[in-house]
């Protein structure tokens, strides 16, 4: 009888073994788990080399606009991070969008990732 026992023991065993990990189904982690990726809002491409107007029109007013010598700086209040635009006056002298950054929204907090960040775009958008 012992010997049947230990048998069944380690058969439930190996099949508990089997069983992939996951949420139970049902739950919030199971349903997040099975949607499809989202679209990030925003991507690189859809900035880089738009003018200020362009980028107003698209994300809002800036949170903050600052002229250094022929360049200018832009920041935008983003979901979860601070999106920097830099732009600088392309072959023809119109100022367009360059480089790209983000930056924490709290001093101290890590920097966050920039595809990150324009993936969830303005506190509105989200």
């Amino acid at each position: 009888m012992r010997v049947l026992f230990r048998a069944a023991s380690l058969a439930l065993l190996a099949l508990c073994g089997c069983a992939t990990p996951g949420a139970p189904a049902g739950t919030k982690e199971a349903a997040a788990h099975n949607r499809a990726p989202v679209k990030p809002l925003f991507t690189r491409a859809d900035l880089l080399g738009r003018g200020a107007s362009d980028l107003d029109n698209l994300l809002g007013p800036a949170a903050l606009v600052r002229k250094e010598g022929r360049g200018e700086f832009r920041r935008y209040a983003f979901a979860d991070c601070m999106l920097i635009i830099i732009l600088y006056p392309d072959d023809s002298g119109s100022p367009i969008a360059d480089h790209l950054d983000a930056a924490a929204k709290e001093t101290g907090a890590d920097k966050p990732d920039l595809d990150a960040c324009l993936a969830k775009g303005p506190p509105s958008a989200s």
